[in-house]
């Protein structure tokens, strides 16, 4: 059947016609769709939208090309998705506690507590290791960093925190911190 007759058949609310439609063009909105969105549930869900759309558009609809129609109806449907998705997502963001806020005058003790347990217990590691440990836990520094800072090859600082995380098996319990 020809598409203008098939558009006819939908004003007149003909839900075979619709069917056909749906089934003739499911797989180009949908890879309109999934190109912006890039999520395959959600342009799944967006392509049914497309298509309601559609049904509701179709008295403005004048005969010219319906592929380039109904695709752009799809693409600005996916865009509206993405941007309402983004809205979301900054308007949790935004009104998220932060978590410096949420923090207790205890949690802030404990945790500076246990920040002196670790920092003592690594002063009790031996020489070899405190030293990497330190800059690579306590301190966030890249390997490359704490290589050229104590003058040795990366290689050797992976080895020495390597056993550095051995030797703190060992020698450490859970409930020391």
């Amino acid at each position: 059947m020809q598409e203008d007759v098939l558009i006819e058949k939908i004003k007149k609310g003909h839900k075979q016609a619709l069917r056909l439609v749906i089934e003739k063009y499911k797989h180009t909105v949908y890879q309109v769709v999934f190109g912006v969105l890039r999520d395959e549930k959600e342009a799944e869900d967006v392509a049914q939208e497309t298509f309601i759309k559609m049904v509701d558009a179709l008295p403005s609809y004048q005969q010219k090309g319906f592929k380039t129609w109904l695709s752009r109806i799809a693409f600005r449907t996916a865009l509206d998705a993405k941007r309402k998705k983004q809205r979301q997502r900054e308007a949790l963001t935004e009104y998220a506690p932060s978590k410096e806020a949420s923090k207790s005058a205890e949690d802030e003790w404990l945790q500076e507590e246990k920040s002196r347990a670790v920092t003592a217990s690594i002063a009790k590691m031996p020489e070899t290791y405190k030293g990497v440990v330190y800059a690579y836990y306590i301190e966030g520094k890249s390997y490359a960093a704490i290589a050229s800072e104590h003058r040795l090859e990366e290689k050797t600082i992976e080895m020495r925190l390597y056993r550095a995380r051995k030797w703190m098996k060992q020698h450490w319990k859970e409930d020391d911190f």
